[in-house]
């Protein structure tokens, strides 16, 4: 009974993800998933999501390469702090987003590691400690992913102040 609660509470989302891994196609690591939102607008889930990018990104202005609500189209070109080979650095990213009336697809690519130290790594070359690397990486981006869920939800109705 416990487990039935537990899983009708996430039933608004109804999720099909992979984890990182290398795309046949591009060569690239790649994590993607499409997730099914109830009740929520195409264009709904456009505005929450740029703002959600404002409040999670340093400057949504210089991360947003594209913005087309008519296409239902977002990429954004930003990075994650990591502290790796005992300094501090930076994971860059590409993060295209697709919507449709119930549905927001993303999709996590053209990773890169970059300190002033080290220079920029792409992650597909060989590089030291690739493993925690990829592990970081994916935490990273599971923990960005629930927190853009819990955005979309917590403001299902936020007119009533």
């Amino acid at each position: 009974m416990k487990n039935l609660i537990i899983i009708l509470l996430f039933s608004p989302f109804i999720c099909f993800s992979q984890n990182l891994e290398i795309d046949k196609e591009s060569g690239k690591y790649t994590k993607q998933e499409v997730i099914d939102i109830e009740n929520q607008s195409k264009d709904d889930l456009f505005n929450k999501t740029i703002e959600w990018i404002t409040l999670n990104y340093n400057s949504a202005d210089d991360v947003i390469q594209l913005k087309d609500k008519e296409l239902g189209k977002i990429i954004v070109k930003g990075n994650f702090s990591c502290s790796m080979y005992m300094k501090q650095g930076w994971i860059n990213h590409t993060l295209v987003l697709d919507f449709k009336d119930n549905k927001l697809r993303y999709k996590y690519t053209d990773f890169s590691y970059y300190s002033s130290g080290s220079g920029e790594m792409p992650f597909e070359k060989s590089m030291m400690s690739k493993k925690k690397m990829l592990e970081t990486t994916e935490e990273k981006i599971d923990n960005s992913i629930l927190n853009l869920k819990e955005h979309l939800i917590k403001n299902k109705d936020d007119s009533n102040w």
